[in-house]
């Protein structure tokens, strides 16, 4: 009984992760965020941090950059972009931004379009 409890639990978390991330993913547009996406490696190299992939910058006056590097996949950049994209949309609605919820989000991201060896590096680091 009580696996079954749990494993209830498990699909029902599961099912409201999808639905969550199609519903973010509906508000995620550049135009809805006032957002620019820069895909240009050279000017990510300086404005983001050493160890990033990209970074969200927002300047005084409120406008927000997403500056991408070069990625080694599709996918990777895919899952970068929508965290990012993410964090825009936390900094628009609460303020701030929560690092875990964003991994989180990533890791539903992942998991709804299947990229496995994503969901996998995801799933240890959330």
């Amino acid at each position: 009984m009580k696996v079954t409890s749990i494993l209830g639990l498990m699909i029902l978390s599961m099912s409201m992760t999808s639905y969550e991330i199609m519903d973010i993913t509906n508000k995620l547009n550049t135009t809805n965020l006032g957002l620019r996406v820069m895909e240009d490696p050279e000017k990510a190299e300086n404005n983001c941090p050493n160890s990033s992939s990209g970074c969200l910058i927002r300047t005084a006056d409120g406008e927000m950059t997403i500056y991408l590097k070069n990625f080694t996949s599709s996918m990777d950049k895919d899952i970068s972009l929508f965290g990012l994209m993410f964090d825009a949309y936390q900094l628009n609605e609460f303020g701030n931004i929560d690092v875990l919820k964003t991994c989180r989000m990533k890791l539903a991201y992942a998991k709804t379009n299947k990229y496995r060896r994503a969901s996998g590096i995801l799933s240890q680091k959330c």
